[in-house]
């Protein structure tokens, strides 16, 4: 199996430094001119550059570029055996009830072998893919995302994964797309959700989520209509609400937008006595839109949710029943998986984590 790309053009350029085409002192070629030499992607010689960076031979310097410092390896060993990676994370959003967690894994595994520099998308596009290209030029070593989508992958990650560049995929899957990720079992999450519905006497399940495409909802619901099944009972398609806006991170939707249209959901389906959230927030709004409608949790109608804020030290918060992800873990796995890459290791690993319920006093 041949080499990846950016590690014939490392090669190339330092066995250069060695000849003494590019000598102690001597400034590099612009990186779009070394681009049209070598005949690579920005992205490719990036990684190459990061590489003779890391080694020693090279550093940036203020006003005048890059320059090379040395003829030979002379970086520093770090606590892991080499130099402290940099690891770029892009999140679409974080609070107490997703992601705060998430965000202690990954301080938590990067310690003293990886600096990691967390930057949020808030759901955008553009955004995400300027955030990864930015990252990249800066020199970051490996990327783990939290993408806004599963359906569409960012062009710059697209190119990053092309180029074997260390990518894990933070809670979401790219189906068809061959990059290592790490996220809960949502299909077995969903099931779960339900038959916790079922067993407590709510015998008409549906589902709500937000209006987006990410992959977590599609296989919570997959997992609700699994339950279904398994009671010989058919899933009604119009048993689902999945147009919940003011949940998206830069969506700028008031959550009373989204109330008046719950409530009509469940005015509409009086036969409704049970529904699974797919967040937190989204079971806050249909315990709220129940109440506007006259119905009671959990009397006439039984929630269940993925995730919450943990709340230690206030005993009177209201707490659903909910699907608790291992955040933490989460974090942590994908700062491992990353590490791995960077380290050489550059097989592709799906990771799926297990979820816990949590009882709480919205099912009876």
């Amino acid at each position: 199996m041949s080499q990846p790309l950016y590690l014939e053009v490392y090669e190339k350029l330092r066995d250069a430094i060695h000849a003494g085409t590019y000598r102690v002192g001597d400034r590099m070629p612009a990186e779009t001119e070394l681009t049209k030499q070598l005949g690579v992607s920005a992205i490719t010689l990036k990684r190459a550059m990061d590489l003779l960076r890391a080694d020693g031979y090279i550093t940036r310097r203020p006003r005048l570029g890059t320059v090379v410092v040395s003829e030979t390896a002379t970086a520093a060993v770090g606590a892991g055996g080499g130099p402290t990676p940099l690891i770029g994370c892009v999140l679409t959003d974080f609070d107490d009830a997703f992601g705060t967690r998430v965000l202690a894994g990954l301080v938590d595994a990067s310690g003293s072998v990886a600096n990691v520099v967390v930057k949020r998308s808030l759901g955008s596009r553009e955004a995400e893919d300027d955030i990864v290209r930015a990252l990249v030029a800066d020199g970051v070593q490996g990327l783990i995302l939290e993408p806004s989508s599963s359906q569409y992958v960012p062009p710059a990650v697209l190119e990053l994964i092309t180029q074997s560049f260390p990518v894990a995929i933070l809670d979401r899957v790219f189906d068809g797309v061959p990059v290592t990720s790490v996220c809960s079992d949502n299909v077995s999450a969903g099931r779960q959700a339900a038959e916790v519905l079922f067993a407590a006497g709510y015998d008409h399940v549906g589902l709500v989520s937000a209006a987006n495409s990410v992959s977590t909802v599609q296989d919570r619901l997959d997992g609700v209509i699994d339950a279904h099944a398994t009671r010989h009972v058919p899933f009604d398609p119009a048993h689902q609400f999945r147009q919940v806006r003011s949940t998206i991170p830069g969506s700028g939707v008031a959550p009373d937008d989204d109330l008046g249209e719950l409530e009509k959901f469940l005015a509409t389906h009086p036969e409704l006595t049970g529904l699974v959230a797919t967040e937190y927030n989204i079971a806050v709004l249909l315990r709220e839109a129940a109440q506007r409608a006259g119905r009671t949790v959990p009397d006439d109608l039984g929630i269940v949710c993925f995730d919450h804020p943990d709340a230690f030290h206030d005993q009177a918060r209201y707490r659903f029943t909910h699907l608790r992800q291992d955040e933490a873990r989460m974090g942590r796995e994908a700062v491992g998986l990353v590490l791995a890459q960077v380290r050489g290791a550059g097989q592709v690993t799906k990771v799926t984590l297990p979820t816990e319920l949590v009882p709480g006093s919205s099912t009876r």
